[in-house]
């Protein structure tokens, strides 16, 4: 087995780049408004990343309004959504889904807020829930877990709720690797993602990765309910001892 060793200093590079990201994620829900399209929530997250001088991005920006929340659901749903996202707005109690992953002095953070935009019982339990669940799977995990058992394990925690579906978003799934990337692969587009595909074995918490869980990663679940999702993501270093970030 490749054993991925992190030492304290990135333990706290991590943690500090996830900390400024929480920030930065409330900073965009303060800029979103009610009326507002899905193209202009996306307009108001640019200009907080601009301000923040953020110029790299793990993977790219997503924001989906009220149904857009959904968006990640599938490939097609995903694509499809570029074309949409000027008639989509955003309406009084329903979510806005941010999740984003700006680069803080070289450590790459992953974050999704699910805001609601005045009070909805259902969409709040749906967000609660989703948050509920990834930190039980983080909880779960040990290193020498099979990957591809961590991933039936979780489903049939969530089956548990039949409130709720799960979702498996492109490539992610149901979670995934997190890691710095060396400065030629920052030039490409969702560079993240492409360096977890290309270099990285076993980067996603799927039913066919057989790999061993070690290293760190991102355990983000994703959840619909009644056509709106929502997802929370834990980050969790699996060495010797599991340590929830």
């Amino acid at each position: 087995m490749n054993k991925i060793e992190l030492s304290d200093k990135d333990l706290e590079g991590y943690i500090a780049a996830r900390s400024f990201t929480r920030a930065i994620g409330d900073e965009i829900v303060s800029k979103i408004k009610v009326g507002m399209t899905e193209k202009e929530a996306e307009e108001a997250a640019s200009e907080v990343f601009n301000k923040n001088d953020i110029k790299q991005h793990w993977h790219m920006p997503i924001i989906g309004v009220g149904e857009g929340s959904t968006k990640l659901k599938s490939a097609y749903a995903l694509i499809s959504s570029y074309f949409t996202k000027h008639t989509r707005i955003l309406r009084e109690n329903d979510i806005v889904l941010i999740d984003i992953a700006p680069v803080y002095n070289g450590y790459p953070a992953d974050y999704t807020i699910n805001h609601v935009m005045g009070n909805n019982p259902d969409i709040e339990a749906l967000a609660s829930y989703a948050r509920e669940v990834s930190i039980k799977i983080a909880e779960h995990l040990k290193e020498e877990m099979i990957v591809a058992d961590v991933f039936h394990w979780a489903q049939e925690l969530i089956r548990k709720n039949p409130d709720y579906t799960l979702a498996y978003p492109p490539f992610i799934s149901m979670g995934h690797r997190l890691c710095r990337i060396p400065p030629l692969w920052q030039k490409f587009p969702e560079a993240g993602l492409n360096y977890l595909l290309f270099k990285t074995r076993g980067p996603f918490i799927t039913s066919s990765n057989n790999t061993l869980m070690n290293g760190l990663w991102t355990i983000e679940p994703y959840l619909i309910h009644k056509d709106r999702a929502a997802k929370f993501e834990q980050l969790v270093y699996i060495g010797k001892e599991t340590v929830i970030l």
